[in-house]
């Protein structure tokens, strides 16, 4: 008669695979555990959660500056979670490299970089301060592989959390990689209803900007 062996994997040898896992693996490893807990949380995102507070904390043991974003769960019943640089170009590779450890999890899509956002309009609202794509105006320089732009703002007044509200809304226009790496310069300009005329919208943005893709590319 056969005897059965019993494998016996000695505690040091679990404990050093654990170790050698990456903080990407880890993170993964976490999320995993927890992605039903997120999937379900449909009632809106509010970040002094402590349901959300455990997530930032655990993307800070990744890299302290990486940021999140949830959508919505889409008809198809996926809801999208994207990791952010948060416009940090040197934090790409770490988003990167996040985003290439992730596993395949039921029901998510993840995502490296804010995302385009499809559509001609669209509106944001920043405490008192609400802004959309109907509110932008531009010029730009071609500067070969890049564009430089001039935004025109219906009532901008220079405050910095305005600048933040319209980085949004160009991530949304043209996604976030795009802003950083076809984007070279932006300079910022109260708009002048009266000359509206002779400025691009704001949503012609997104055919100018994959056109310099496409001619970088040729």
């Amino acid at each position: 008669m056969n005897k059965r062996v019993l494998l016996i994997i000695p505690f040091f040898m679990i404990f050093s695979f654990c170790k050698n896992k990456t903080k990407e693996q880890k993170f993964w490893d976490w999320f995993s555990k927890n992605n039903l807990t997120y999937y379900n949380e449909v009632e809106g995102i509010d970040t002094t959660k402590p349901l959300f507070q455990r997530l930032n904390a655990e993307l800070k043991k990744v890299n302290s500056e990486l940021t999140w974003e949830f959508s919505p769960i889409k008809d198809n019943g996926i809801r999208e979670f994207t990791v952010s640089a948060d416009g940090i170009r040197e934090l790409f590779p770490a988003v990167e490299k996040l985003v290439l450890a992730a596993p395949e999890i039921p029901n998510w899509k993840i995502n490296a970089f804010r995302q385009r956002i499809p559509g001609e309009d669209l509106r944001i609202d920043f405490g008192e301060f609400s802004i959309s794509y109907s509110d932008i105006f531009f010029k730009y320089e071609d500067e070969g592989e890049k564009i430089g732009i001039e935004l025109y703002i219906k009532d901008f007044d220079g405050e910095g959390q305005k600048q933040n509200a319209i980085y949004i809304l160009l991530d949304g226009l043209i996604g976030e990689y795009d802003t950083e790496t076809v984007i070279s310069w932006i300079d910022w300009k109260k708009l002048n209803e009266l000359e509206t005329g002779k400025l691009f919208k704001f949503h012609e943005l997104r055919n100018l900007v994959d056109q310099k893709k496409v001619e970088n590319h040729n």
